[in-house]
């Protein structure tokens, strides 16, 4: 509800929420995926929708993505509370391309009980079989089956049973097992 105020988005739209420092590149070329491969997709698809982007680092060029704006796409910037939009969006999106490791805004979105879209680079080091259906990995730069996946996990009911998903995430469990 705060997130509809603070943005003007009503009630029957999805909130999407991208997020990231967007002075790294995989980052920055996950918004332009975003951006021209699959918000056009998804304005066909009938989706009542916006997506949130925050995060430090746009470039100039970019102009705070104001040429977007009338495209469902809202640049919120750097926010003092990134878990007001984790627990205020409906779904987020991780179409990353590029780069290593485990993807810690993946972590934390499904750790806030998110749906999620993920790119298989976006969710290298997070078991799909533990998130309770909450995540849909789909093949990289497959931006079709993406938006796809974005409209189908959108009306899907899921269970708010985390607790498999917290025996391998949780800061508690790691340490526990570390130890």
């Amino acid at each position: 509800m705060k997130l509809q105020n603070m943005y003007l988005i009503s009630k029957n739209e999805t909130i999407i929420l991208f997020n990231g420092t967007l002075s790294y590149k995989p980052n920055l070329d996950a918004l332009k995926s975003i951006i021209h491969q699959i918000n056009p997709i998804l304005k066909e698809s009938g989706l009542k929708y916006k997506i949130l982007v925050c995060g430090k680092g746009l470039p100039d060029e970019m102009n705070q993505l104001k040429e977007y704006q009338s495209s469902n796409i809202i640049y919120c910037g750097f926010v003092d509370d990134i878990d007001l939009y984790f627990k205020g969006c409906d779904l987020f999106l991780n179409p990353l391309q590029d780069g290593g490791g485990i993807k810690t805004k993946l972590v934390e979105a499904l750790g806030f009980g998110k749906k999620c879209v993920s790119s298989v680079n976006g969710a290298i080091g997070v078991d799909e079989n533990c998130c309770g259906g909450r995540l849909k990995i789909v093949a990289d730069k497959d931006w079709n089956a993406y938006a796809k996946a974005v409209v189908e996990m959108n009306s899907k009911t899921i269970d708010n049973d985390h607790s498999a998903f917290y025996e391998i995430y949780s800061w508690p469990k790691i340490a526990e097992k570390a130890i």
